[in-house]
């Protein structure tokens, strides 16, 4: 008969020796499977790091370009501004220079023309003769017709010696009398105005602010 003491300590020396194995192998997994764990984890921190820059680097090149077009912007504004102030500059300077050359009569009378207040009006010689020369009744009537539009001038505030529209209905006396009556003044039947009434007197009006 077998001994039963040592068929017992036999079998419990293997189930020693398996748990050992076992337990190994318990811990041989957790360690794999703990670096398992630590390089995905890893790797996930790698990826949110290449995401982040990624999203840095986009808004950086936003950024740069948004710069980049709103530096031309305003340098294109600089230049318009600037072409713009030297084309005025140059076109003041023509206007300037082609003042200038007029006759001095000519810009005698526009100034004289320029002057006849509104409800008020000159006759051609008297216009002239304001502007110095008593006999130049024809180059006013010259100096309206040509250059009334490119000055601004009042031209339906000059009429004739007796009163009365020059200009015949299909040449503009139609629109100098519609013109002249908007700003109050008054024909008579004869179809002339009253100059007692409505004369402009530039050395009067002088004497009496003098």
């Amino acid at each position: 008969m077998k001994d039963v003491r040592k068929v017992g300590s036999s079998s419990e020396t293997r189930d020693g020796r398996n748990k050992r194995e076992i337990e190994k192998l318990r811990e041989e997994f957790d360690r794999e499977l703990l670096k398992e764990l630590e390089a995905a984890e890893e790797a996930a921190g790698s990826g949110a790091k290449r995401e982040t820059t990624a999203v840095n680097s986009g808004a950086i090149a936003e950024a740069a370009e948004e710069a980049a077009g709103t530096e031309r912007a305003a340098e294109t504004i600089a230049g318009t501004a600037g072409a713009g102030a030297a084309g005025m500059t140059d076109a003041g300077a023509a206007a300037e220079k082609e003042w200038s050359d007029l006759a001095p009569f000519t810009r005698s009378v526009i100034e004289v023309i320029r002057a006849i207040p509104e409800g008020r009006v000159m006759s051609y010689g008297q216009v002239a003769a304001a502007a110095g020369s008593p006999r130049g009744a024809r180059q006013v009537v010259r100096i309206l017709h040509t250059l009334s539009g490119k000055y601004g001038l009042p031209w339906q505030r000059v009429v004739n010696i007796r009163g009365e529209i020059a200009l015949d209905e299909n040449g503009g006396g139609s629109e100098q009398r519609d013109r002249l009556e908007a700003e109050g003044v008054e024909f008579g039947l004869s179809g002339r105005i009253d100059l007692g009434r409505y004369r402009h007197e530039p050395d009067a009006e002088r004497e009496v602010q003098g």
